[in-house]
């Protein structure tokens, strides 16, 4: 009887149509076929495992290597590359020829041969502007080539260094038409020369500039006018542009170490109508009693710009009253009765607005010996000390650029009052380079005669600032009918000094120079006492002398080495007397004690500065500063 709850069975007992059919299977053979399945499914597991595992160990070693490579580093693959390419001769020798072709190609054509060491080279170029139609110089005009500007100096030409190579020049200035163009910079020395022609678009004026004290041309002085300038040549020439329409214009004329000028130039003036003079650069001081009282004054080297430094208190002593300038005139000593009763020293500093100081001041008298570069050295004769106390006079330094006072030396001397002393006095002073010269002489009271013979007069020298005091020669009295022990020395070079000495009996003569003393038995008293001796003006660098002989009544100027030698007459019957130095470029002279000139050192026409007030006192043989004279 058919299974009614077989859903594969219909009423009919037959298998529904259309539905599949199943075999039957035993247990055990249901049991024997699961045991076969489950075998087939591991090694089928195993083997896709094992292949999986096998192309993950595959990926990790490769990238693995890879990670080693990445980690090498480019002078590492570098090595390996030229071990392979070295050692592949065919590749080297194709390498090399390819390279050498390649270059050899590039550097047969001069444009790409000198771009390509311009990488690295420079070389000098030289460029000329040059007026178009006069083909004058033309000066101030801007260049500008690889990146670099510069203006053209007063003979048109502008220098500078540049990488090789193809640049492009461009020349302008104003009032001209400008200038451009292609050129290639080689590495030769001597062939990278351009000339750039320029077209001027105003009125060409052609311009002198001079010396004002020697006349001379002055070279590279510098004329703007509005928006044009122009530098003058070593002939004091230059060529400078202005509008059109412009007859005349207003402008400077500028040079270091000179004065700026204001000019006005002449569009349709020729050169001696546009010729304009520049004043060297300085400021002279001065004596002026122009206001009644003794001032102090500066100027310019012409004369302008006259100041007053210092106005006198009307209390000044119009015989004693001395200015010294030192060589550099950065420093004035200035020895004036301005208040009280006796005269001070004081100090003008010109280099810090013409500040006054006091030096030394009090009841004593002074005398103004003379400047050592900035030592001033000065004597003192203290008037409350008695003539038989030590210590009366003494002999001092100042040093200008400290502001220290020293003390050289001091007199001595002994006894009880007028009629009973014993003193030490000073002779005259000289400078001698950075050497105070010096006596000290020795006199006596009538009773007091004797002891003299216990005495040495002695030629001292010192330096300016107090060291190596030393005694060049003593002297003493042979007699005992004299007064005294005295020395006299007369300065007859720069350098030399007579010394005369007489114990009363007998006379000797000396030459002191180069730090020696030697008897001179050439010398007599009357040629010691009556030769005419010349004050030697240094040069403020000091290898240069200036001084003054007098012949047929006129003054001969002459200019000479530090020694006096190798000289030079600059001027002859002349009425012109020595005063000093201005730098060493210039001579400054006055005449007929009034009046003040400048003029070149190589000679020519003075000009005239001013009127001055020439003091009684002259320093005779004082050559190591000026006014003195």
């Amino acid at each position: 009887m058919p299974d009614t709850n077989d859903p594969s069975a219909n009423n009919s007992g037959e298998p529904k149509r259309g539905l599949p059919t199943s075999p039957v299977i035993s247990p055990a053979e249901a049991s024997m076929t699961d045991t076969t399945d489950d075998a087939q499914s591991d090694a089928a597991v195993d083997d896709i495992m094992k292949k999986d595992g096998d192309e993950v160990l595959k990926a990790q070693d490769e990238a693995a290597q890879k990670a080693v490579v990445m980690k090498r580093t480019a002078w590492e693959r570098f090595t390996d590359w030229n071990a392979s390419w070295w050692g592949n001769p065919r590749k080297r020798y194709a390498t090399i020829s390819t390279i050498v072709v390649l270059l050899g190609t590039l550097f047969a054509v001069p444009v790409t041969r000198y771009n390509i060491l311009g990488l690295v080279l420079q070389s000098p170029i030289t460029v000329m502007a040059l007026d178009s139609k006069t083909h004058a110089p033309v000066s101030g005009a801007w260049v500008e080539i690889a990146g670099r500007t510069i203006h053209t100096e007063a003979d048109g030409k502008a220098k500078l260094r540049v990488h090789a190579g193809t640049k492009t020049l461009r020349v302008s200035k104003p009032y001209y038409t400008g200038y451009t163009s292609s050129l290639l910079v080689t590495l030769s020395a001597g062939k990278n020369s351009y000339t750039a022609p320029l077209v001027a678009q105003g009125r060409q004026v052609k311009v002198k500039v001079v010396n004002k004290v020697s006349g001379a041309a002055v070279a590279n002085a510098e004329v703007v006018v509005g928006n044009a300038n122009a530098k003058t040549d070593k002939n004091g020439l230059a060529t400078i542009v202005t509008p059109s329409g412009a007859d005349s214009q207003d402008g400077n004329v500028t040079l270091s170490g000179f004065n700026s000028s204001k000019v006005s130039i002449t569009a349709a003036g020729d050169v001696a109508k546009n010729t304009f003079a520049l004043v060297p650069a300085g400021k002279l001081y001065f004596l002026s009693n122009m206001s009644g009282r003794i001032d102090v004054a500066k100027t310019d080297l012409d004369g302008s710009n006259r100041q007053t430094v210092l106005a006198g208190t009307g209390n000044e002593d119009r015989n004693a009253t001395s200015l010294l300038a030192s060589r550099d005139w950065k420093y004035l000593a200035l020895l004036s009765k301005r208040a009280g009763q006796y005269a001070s020293v004081y100090l003008i500093d010109t280099t810090k607005g013409d500040k006054l100081v006091t030096i030394d001041e009090g009841n004593a008298d002074f005398s103004l010996v003379g400047w050592s570069d900035n030592n001033f050295v000065y004597q003192v004769t203290r008037n409350t000390v008695e003539l038989w106390q030590p210590n009366r006079q003494a002999l001092k330094s100042y040093s200008a650029a400290n502001g220290q006072t020293l003390l050289l030396d001091q007199t001595q001397a002994s006894g009880t009052g007028q009629a009973d002393y014993t003193r030490q006095s000073f002779g005259s002073p000289y400078l001698i380079g950075s050497q105070v010269v010096y006596a000290k002489n020795w006199d006596a009271s009538f009773n007091n005669w004797s002891q003299l013979a216990t005495k040495s007069a002695v030629l001292d020298s010192i330096g300016v600032a107090g060291s190596g005091h030393k005694t060049i020669k003593s002297f003493t009295r042979g007699t005992t009918d004299s007064s005294g022990i005295f020395i006299n020395q007369q300065l007859y070079a720069p350098a030399g000094l007579y010394v005369y000495f007489s114990n009363g009996t007998t006379e000797s003569f000396y030459d002191y120079e180069n730090g020696k003393i030697t008897e001179d038995t050439s010398l007599t008293a009357d040629k010691f006492y009556n030769t005419p001796y010349s004050t030697y003006l240094f040069s403020p660098a000091g290898s240069a002398t200036f001084w003054a002989e007098s012949r047929d009544g006129k003054n001969t100027l002459f200019t000479g080495d530090e020694s006096a030698k190798n000289q030079k007459q600059i001027a002859s019957l002349s009425s012109y007397n020595t005063y000093g130095w201005f730098t060493d470029d210039y001579l400054l002279v006055s005449k007929d004690s009034s009046e003040l000139y400048i003029m070149s050192s190589a000679g020519g026409t003075p000009l005239k500065i001013t009127d001055y007030y020439k003091p009684a006192v002259t320093y005779n043989g004082y050559g190591g500063g000026y006014g003195g004279r």
